[in-house]
């Protein structure tokens, strides 16, 4: 029963995923986009990953799903003009049929039915233990932290957590490129609502302390610097739409130093250990634990930093694309 339910979701997520590169329209994609990260993070509910399951449902369905919904709006009506025809408004011949080609389906199709056939075999030849589960555990003490996922993601393939920091980091970059860098270069306004106020007044510390469990409770249970980032992130969005941009107070090379300081942290760490004989991101058993919250913790601040930059940097744009540069 295990391994049905284990199948069908796998074929659920391969199914949306591909669904939602071939949707036709921008509104369909969006929410085939938010099916196919829930579909993920049960996957990894499956795979007893309950703090990667977290970290895919709140930043990848949840923040990014946020964004693709408020950028919808503009660009959405844009696409669906230019597919039409401006004279007579009615969609060219041929536009009607919203299916792909033959052979791509064919090919996707084909596709797929390798990918499952190789998942089967993988299934079939798995060892007594899980495969990699009782080599994991048999390391597990020396990796510092008693959480078998937090040593896999922090310790035994900690390059791996180094890249998706820099990937949140690139993703701000390429806001800045297209326009984003006229971030928070409006004056300081108050929240006109009393509500919003009482919300950002209750939950900011709430949302910290709560996210501050998170970060520490990562070394022997769910949780980590992600999950703790979410939620700090959270707390300066909620500020920034009340009209307190958390940034805005702070000099040019102070943001530029907590937005990098995790992913630079990690890396500089990481040729230390190489200079001492260690392999790459290798910490010595002794020492493990504390480096490996020291690096969670810097990652979760600026990862938090990065997620709260990016929405406001993109309804900064929409709001306003004709400010003038700030120093930031």
């Amino acid at each position: 029963m295990s391994v049905l339910i284990d199948g069908i979701l796998a074929i659920l997520a391969i199914y949306l995923a591909l669904q939602c590169l071939m949707a036709q329209r921008l509104t369909q994609t969006v929410f085939l986009f938010f099916a196919f990260g829930l579909a993920l993070a049960l996957a990894w509910i499956r795979l007893g990953a309950v703090d990667v399951a977290i970290a895919e449902a709140a930043i990848a369905a949840g923040f990014l799903g946020v964004l693709l919904l408020d950028a919808l709006r503009d660009f959405s009506p844009t696409f669906s003009q230019k597919q039409k025809n401006p004279e007579t408004g009615q969609n060219p011949p041929g536009k009607d049929d919203n299916k792909p080609p033959f052979l791509p389906r064919l090919a996707l199709g084909f596709g797929l039915g390798l990918f499952l056939l190789i998942s089967l075999e993988a299934i079939w030849k798995t060892p007594e233990g899980g495969g990699l589960t009782a080599a994991s555990e048999a390391f597990l003490p020396e990796s510092g932290v008693e959480h078998p996922v937090t040593a896999v993601l922090l310790n035994f393939r900690a390059y791996d957590t180094w890249l998706e920091i820099g990937v949140i980091l690139m993703g701000l970059l390429a806001i800045f490129v297209v326009g984003g860098i006229r971030l928070y270069s409006r004056p300081f306004t108050a929240a006109q609502d009393p509500l919003l106020r009482q919300v950002i007044l209750f939950f900011t510390p709430v949302l910290f302390l709560f996210g501050a469990f998170l970060l520490y409770f990562g070394k022997s249970g769910p949780g980590g610097a992600f999950q703790a980032a979410v939620l700090w992130g959270a707390i300066g969005i909620l500020l920034h739409l009340g009209g307190r941009p958390v940034f805005s107070v702070m000099p040019r090379w102070l943001l530029q130093l907590i937005l990098t300081m995790g992913l630079g942290f990690f890396l500089l760490l990481g040729f230390l250990l190489m200079a001492t004989g260690n392999a790459l991101f290798e910490y010595p058993p002794a020492y493990s634990g504390i480096m490996i919250l020291i690096v969670e913790t810097l990652a979760a601040v600026s990862i938090a930093a990065a997620l709260t930059a990016i929405f406001a940097n993109v309804n900064l744009m929409k709001e306003d694309p004709n400010q003038t540069e700030s120093t930031t």
